[in-house]
């Protein structure tokens, strides 16, 4: 299922969370158990970074744009027609394993089909080729088509989780469903889905008790080996619903980095591995991963998300998140998610996991084969033969000639001689 996943610098790959998912890999208890001591084990293995040097670097606006064709070429891409009918604004590149849609809109990336918010719009330069933000590509492109190179790529332990609002905090409240509710339901099945995975499971809240910012700050960085997922609802427009996943934005070309820029690779990684998951296990709708200044994600020294279950003001959204059926499935699908990140992320692991498993087999026995019926052996014939006399030409026989027919008589003269 990770058949491309550690190809050379500039190939593309189809991580786990771009295919189908598959299920759990056996034992994956020890998989997690192992992790750390493979990561102390193998000497550090620093990936090559994108060779930015070739790339035709402009700025407008105060932003790196790169061409698109920089783009295409580095990933070893190529121009793909649009199924159907032509949509204005929308360029495909692709290679028969992945494909990459960007537009109509300027902010709207597609990978795989999934949908990714970018930071900046995608321009078009006088010749009417695309550019696109660099920073965009380093760190949304890039993590999710190649996730191996990710630098600071560590095996996954620890799963934190983090029941939005609680106590006094109920968040989105609708006649469908309560947040405060709904988030702490998940995140208690989440858990129990987790730890039959073999991973160690640390809840910032579990009584529905309001916890600070600082408060879950600080139970996060205390974990060891950790990943942070904070579960909520969201609210908007009656007609509005979907999924959505956020990570930290990028810090601004005048604003200084925080400590969650550090996990920026890492944590979209995470995001795509888990919006994959809630649309193809639970059945969410597609509403993307995005990137927002969230207060909470600044802090955190671990890949960080927070995941927006779906839509509280949606009637038809709202009474599926109120049901246990649905928030089953949630729970399931975000721990396959986590699953498939924490598998790409070892690293121990992760360079290997493209080769095909070998199989040994007991040979075939031997096949009983019925010896040939032997031949009866020939005297050896006299290699010195008579000469034969040479056969003389048979003459035909000569025609006798036809007899010949006897004169006739002559007539005799009876006239008497006077």
């Amino acid at each position: 299922m990770m058949g491309h996943m550690a190809r050379r610098c500039g190939a593309v790959v189809v991580p786990l969370w771009l295919a189908s998912m598959a299920a759990a890999v056996a034992n994956p208890a020890d998989a997690v158990a192992k992790a750390e001591a493979e990561q102390a084990a193998a000497p550090p293995v620093v990936q090559p970074a994108p060779n930015v040097g070739s790339w035709h670097v402009r700025e407008v606006g105060g932003v790196e744009y790169l061409p698109l064709e920089d783009l295409r070429s580095f990933y070893k891409l190529m121009v793909l027609q649009p199924k159907g009918r032509r949509v204005v604004g929308q360029r495909i590149l692709g290679n028969g394993e992945v494909s990459l849609t960007f537009g109509p809109a300027p902010r709207e990336l597609r990978i795989q089909e999934r949908l990714c918010i970018l930071s900046h719009p995608v321009l078009e330069d006088s010749s009417g080729d695309l550019l696109v933000a660099k920073v965009d590509v380093l760190q949304l492109i890039e993590p999710v088509l190649r996730p191996t190179y990710i630098a600071n790529r560590s095996a996954v332990r620890t799963v934190v989780i983090d029941p939005a609002h609680g106590g006094h905090d109920t968040g989105t409240v609708t006649p469908y469903v309560r947040e405060a509710d709904v988030a702490l339901v998940v995140a208690t099945k989440l858990g129990a889905e987790l730890k039959k995975l073999g991973f160690e499971v640390v809840y910032t809240q579990e009584q529905n008790q309001y916890q600070s910012p600082q408060a879950r700050v600080d139970t996060t960085n205390a974990a060891p080996a950790a990943i942070f997922v904070s579960l909520h609802l969201n609210s908007g427009r009656s007609d509005v619903k979907g999924a959505q996943t956020y990570t930290l934005a990028p810090a601004g070309k005048n604003e200084k980095p925080m400590p969650g820029h550090e996990f920026s690779q890492s944590s979209m990684a995470l995001a795509m591995a888990l919006q994959s998951s809630l649309v193809e296990k639970a059945g969410a709708e597609d509403g993307g991963c995005r990137r927002a200044h969230y207060s909470l994600l600044n802090s955190l020294r671990c890949p960080a998300v927070m995941v927006e279950m779906g839509y509280a003001t949606n009637p038809e959204e709202g009474t599926r998140l109120a049901s246990e059926e649905y928030q089953i499935k949630l729970a399931r699908a975000l721990a396959a998610g986590v699953e498939a990140f924490a598998r790409v992320m070892n690293p121990g692991t992760a360079l290997q996991v493209q080769k095909a498993p070998v199989v040994e087999t007991p040979p075939p026995p031997p096949v009983k084969v019925d010896p040939a019926p032997t031949k009866k052996t020939q005297p050896a014939r006299n290699t010195q033969q008579r000469q034969k006399a040479p056969r003389r030409r048979a003459t035909p026989a000569r025609k006798k000639p036809a007899p010949k027919k006897p004169a006739p008589a002559p007539k005799r003269n009876n006239k008497r001689r006077r």
